[in-house]
């Protein structure tokens, strides 16, 4: 040892094999030569063990497969790039078998191993393609390409959203059970609305992305400033209003414990598939109709900002008879375009006139909780897909719904993926009629979502008629 130099000695033992690094390292050159040193070293490690895993297969392959030799690859790592070499075996039906690739979850034609993936994905959850690439070059000292990371994407959210549709068919289509969640929710939250993305290559311009989320209430994290607790978030696209419904309570039943919650508040802007978003939930619901979109609203109908914030506040407390004669003669002293949105206002009003008093209004003394859907929107789409002249692919946009839903579990890759396997169906019996019955019309009946919601025999008809 000199002055200006230091000795490492590093020895790392993985099965029978050591590795062994002696070298004197300058002390200016000391933090660069260890960086160098650690990745080198992982490289060699994963390398080693790869080998190690594939001398212990060896007693665990059936008998009846046949080893055809080695073949020799190259993955893309978190501590860069490692080339081993696995044994290929010949199974029964003559298939090309690699058992370490299929232990350590290494697809056919994959260059990239299952944590830089997740590292890809969350980067790209954050910001663009490219922005993503170059970033976690930087962090694994290899080149990464944008294409390179559009695939990790799709690979690894569509992987994610199909394991969460086979979930809910084998919950609502073959009838298998499922185990309740551990978050206790006397009283559960609940907020859904959609936001339209533009597409690119694609049938039509445009779709709808279904957002939905789910709390047990708010805390306090300022002055004046709350934060949802134990929020959950879902969001899909190219559902049918019912796959939608169950998707949305298969995740509820997955994070809260329902058979404790007695009441369940929602809130929306009062579209058609937004209220009975939470409809297959058997609990008491109360729908609040969401203050931003009625008091929007009521702002481009009455351009007099301060009379239509006291309409609101009339609204919310009295009802919309309270405000109905002075509507009418608004719109009798109206004329041409003003008096067109004035009525549109009005009818926009009396169509949701049930969904309109506030809670305490209605004698019920939950607190509120709502009225975050929209800063959600904003987090788990908008800022990611639109704007900049974001438009996407149907399978781009899909993954990346899940992977925005998901993204602090992906960084620390602590999710956990659904099965994709199907199970079989249960048979289900049926009575035979005199008259067959050809045509099914899925619709929903007006009083479930109506002010009679929560009286018991609604709640037992919505039960029949649902089957439960």
């Amino acid at each position: 040892m000199t002055e200006n130099t230091v000795p490492i000695s590093i020895t790392i033992k993985v099965a029978e094999e050591e590795l062994k690094y002696q070298k004197e390292v300058a002390i200016e050159d000391l933090e660069e030569v260890i960086d160098t040193l650690a990745t080198e070293m992982g490289q060699q490690v994963i390398k080693a063990s790869i080998k190690a895993i594939d001398d212990q297969m060896v007693e665990k392959v059936p008998k009846a497969w046949r080893n055809v030799g080695r073949e020799e690859r190259w993955i893309t790592t978190s501590v860069g790039v490692v080339n081993y070499k696995r044994r290929i075996y010949l199974d029964e039906k003559k298939i090309r078998r690699k058992p370490v690739d299929e232990v350590l979850g290494i697809e056919r034609y994959s260059r990239m191993s299952g944590r830089m993936q997740e590292m890809g994905c969350y980067l790209a959850s954050e910001g663009t393609y490219r922005r993503a690439a170059n970033q976690i070059s930087w962090l694994v000292k290899t080149h990464v390409s944008q294409s390179a990371i559009q695939r990790m994407v799709w690979a690894v959210g569509n992987r994610i959203v199909d394991g969460e549709e086979s979930e809910r068919k084998r919950v609502f289509e073959a009838g298998v059970g499922l185990e309740a969640g551990q978050i206790e929710a006397p009283v559960l939250y609940g907020e859904s609305d959609g936001v339209w993305v533009h597409l690119q290559r694609e049938a039509q311009r445009s779709t709808e992305v279904r957002v939905a989320i789910l709390s047990n209430g708010k805390k306090p994290i300022g002055k004046d400033r709350y934060r949802l607790e134990n929020k959950c978030s879902i969001s899909a696209i190219g559902m049918s209003s019912d796959a939608w419904e169950e998707h949305v309570l298969r995740t509820a039943h997955e994070v809260y414990r329902l058979e404790n919650t007695k009441l369940l508040i929602t809130g929306g802007d009062g579209n058609q598939w937004v209220r009975h978003t939470f409809d297959r939930f058997s609990i008491p619901q109360e729908f609040v109709l969401d203050y931003f979109h009625l008091k929007r609203t009521a702002c481009r109908a009455i351009k007099d900002k301060r009379r239509a914030i006291e309409l609101v506040k009339t609204l919310r407390s009295e009802g919309f008879e309270a405000v109905q004669t002075d509507l009418k003669n608004m719109i009798d002293q109206a004329e041409g375009k003003r008096k067109q949105e004035l009525v549109e206002f009005y009818e926009y009003l009396y169509n949701r006139q049930d969904i309109l008093l506030d809670l305490e209004h209605r004698g019920i003394s939950a607190p509120s909780c709502l009225g975050a859907m929209e800063g959600n929107i904003d987090k788990l789409v908008v800022h990611r897909m639109k704007g900049r002249g974001c438009s996407w692919r149907l399978p781009g946009l899909r993954a990346m719904l899940a992977l925005c839903r998901h993204h602090d579990l992906l960084g620390h890759h602590v999710y956990r993926y659904l099965p994709l396997e199907q199970i079989e169906k249960v048979p289900h019996r049926r009575m035979a009629l005199e008259q067959d019955y050809s045509e099914v019309i899925n619709k929903s009946m007006p009083v479930f979502s109506g002010p009679d919601q929560s009286k018991p025999w609604v709640i037992s008809l919505f039960r029949y008629t649902h089957g439960r």
